[in-house]
């Protein structure tokens, strides 16, 4: 790696209200810095721009610095740091660098960095890092990056999030059912072990009552005893007697069957050989004396043995039931707690699914509302023109990359309003250039104007002159043609005396006219009128008069066609006068323009 040498050790700090800002492309050639920037890096902004940006890189920079940098770049993310940079003449300036891609239509096309001044206790921790670095590199280990969080997106939690309620909800349902079945279960145990062989009992001990009381009323319809129709009315006792023995017998026969409790089985089977005892001893013999008319041994019988049979067969049955009784308390108590480990569990379930809820309740609104609310504040701040603020785009996820592109905003407003603020100074300077230059030019057109139109009352005079001359001319010529009368001096001193062409004329025209008619010095003498007498003739006077006189047109001509030249040649200074005119109301309204900008340059401030 190139080393930026020399450096002299001397630390510049730039003031706090200061920001460096520069923009590079993809290869870190820089197309866009600040004036802040040049002032104090000390190279020159046709030196920066154009060159890469490791021009101002300081030699003690350790190049893993750069590396994770531009790792984090190249993969769309912003990077913030602190820098230690290269004056040009060797001092250096430390830095709070955020450096941005900047992307179009999905792609990275460069980068743009906005730099303030760093504290002093962030400097003294980032030159021991970077002493750390730059002696032993491998030492310092960049902070491996978590590649769980990225797939922590809204994307991807809201349908985890659903599918983790979801399960919630049908482990918790489950175990609602589960334990309703299991309590119905139990209660079904409890109603069909306990209850069923308690009523089963409790029926049977019953109907041995009435049989008893079956047999007394038979005996009360005593036919020696009442007078009527008796015997139907004892053999219906009877038939009621035979149908609850049936009865008992059929009750009696399934729960024996399905006694599995020995100590119940074995009370139970004391207690049906009592009622066997009761049934033979007592009631089949009562019932066969009856049947046989003998109603007073019948009644003695049901006196001396149903009576005493029914009481201990009624005794052996309230020994059954308090057995099952005492059983059936015995797992009601059992069912109870089931029941109560049964809510227990789900009271425990309840709370779990509650606290794991709300916990990643919490987690999401840290992780989406905090961050989307940050996002909103930082917004707001733009909005009111303040883009002094840091955001922070920490985080994962959409919230992170929301904090993230508005943290690229704000840095692509910042970089805009530097961008602007050197625009709308350059033009200033430049309307003022063009100002002075347009006022210059306004007035050499004015001075050229007035020049041109004297030179036009001029020629115009000297074309007036011209015409004339000729006009003088052809009139003489013509008198002479007409008069027979030798040469009279007086003539010839009308020719002689003709003005000449001015020199002017000659050099503008750049024709010889041929000899100039020059006036006499002093009036005609007899000396020289004689002398003019052996000149050439009269043809030859005529003849230069006459050329005089087409070269005097000529000439004319030729000044009308220069005047009109110069009248366009003023018509053209005068559309020029008015399109500078027009240049310095451009100017004044681009110059509005840089205050407007300035204006706007100033809301975001």
């Amino acid at each position: 790696m190139k080393k930026n040498l020399p450096i002299t050790g001397q630390e510049k700090i730039f003031p706090a209200d200061k920001t460096l800002v520069s923009k590079t492309d993809t290869k870190g050639i820089i197309t866009f810095v600040n004036r802040d920037f040049v002032d104090i890096c000390g190279f020159s902004e046709s030196e920066l721009v154009g060159t890469n940006h490791n021009i101002i890189r300081h030699p003690e920079m350790p190049p893993a610095a750069f590396e994770g940098m531009w790792d984090t770049l190249k993969q769309g993310a912003s990077w913030h740091g602190l820098v230690k940079n290269r004056c040009k003449n060797g001092d250096h300036y430390w830095v709070d660098a955020k450096v941005v891609p900047v992307k179009k239509n999905g792609k990275i096309i460069g980068y743009m960095s906005v730099r303030t001044c760093p504290s002093r206790q962030g400097v003294v921790q980032a030159q021991a890092l970077y002493e750390r670095m730059n002696e032993a590199p491998e030492a310092v280990a960049a902070p491996a990056a978590s590649d769980w969080k990225k797939h922590l997106t809204l994307k991807n939690g809201i349908p985890l999030w659903i599918l983790i309620v979801t399960l919630m909800m049908i482990v918790g349902g489950a175990l609602g059912v589960t334990g309703l079945t299991l309590s119905n279960a139990a209660i079904q145990t409890l109603y069909g072990e306990e209850m069923v062989p308690a009523q089963t009992i409790g029926r049977i001990n019953f109907l041995m009552a009435d049989n008893r009381a079956q047999l007394a009323l038979a005996l009360h319809h005593n036919p020696t005893t009442q007078a009527g129709p008796q015997e139907e009315l004892v053999e219906e006792h009877l038939q009621i007697l035979k149908k609850n023995r049936a009865e008992i017998e059929r009750l009696w026969t399934p729960y024996f069957q399905h006694i599995s409790d020995a100590t119940e089985k074995l009370v139970a089977e004391r207690y049906w050989q009592a009622r066997n005892r009761y049934v033979q001893e007592g009631l089949v013999l009562t019932q066969r004396a009856m049947e046989a008319n003998d109603y007073a041994r019948a009644t003695q019988l049901l006196q001396d043995s149903v009576a005493p049979l029914y009481d201990q067969a009624n005794a052996k049955a309230t020994v059954l039931l308090q057995h099952l009784v005492q059983r059936g308390q015995s797992k009601f108590l059992q069912v109870t707690d089931q029941n109560r480990t049964i809510i227990t569990v789900a009271i425990f379930g309840i709370a779990l699914c509650s606290l794991s809820l709300a916990v990643a309740g919490v987690f999401f609104f840290r992780a989406t509302a905090l961050p989307l609310h940050k996002a909103v504040l930082s917004l707001e701040k733009i909005t009111e023109g303040n883009l002094s603020g840091n955001v922070d785009a920490g985080g994962y996820g959409e919230p992170a990359r929301v904090m993230a592109a508005v943290e690229v905003m704000q840095m692509h407003l910042k970089v805009m309003m530097y961008e602007i603020r050197q625009s709308s100074d350059s033009i200033h300077k430049q309307c003022h250039h063009l100002n002075e230059t347009m006022m210059n030019l306004s007035e050499h057109s004015d001075e050229q104007h007035d020049r041109v139109y004297q030179t036009l009352d001029a020629i115009t005079e000297t074309c007036a002159g011209l015409r004339g001359m000729a006009a003088s001319a052809e009139s003489l010529v013509d008198t002479v043609d007409h008069s027979d009368v030798p040469t009279d001096p007086a003539v010839d001193s009308r020719v002689t005396g003709l003005e000449p062409m001015p020199s002017e004329l000659l050099a503008l025209f750049g024709e010889d006219t041929g000899p100039a008619i020059t006036p006499s010095a002093q009036p005609l003498t007899p000396a020289s009128a004689a002398a003019a007498q052996v000149a050439p003739g009269q043809d030859d006077v005529n003849h230069r008069v006459h050329e005089v006189a087409s070269a005097a047109r000529v000439h004319a001509f030729a000044v009308e066609d220069e005047a009109k030249q110069l009248n366009q040649i003023a018509g053209l200074i005068v559309k020029n006068r008015e399109a500078v005119q027009g240049a310095w109301a451009a100017s004044q309204q681009l110059e509005k323009t840089a205050r407007e900008m300035e204006a706007l340059i100033q809301y975001f401030e």
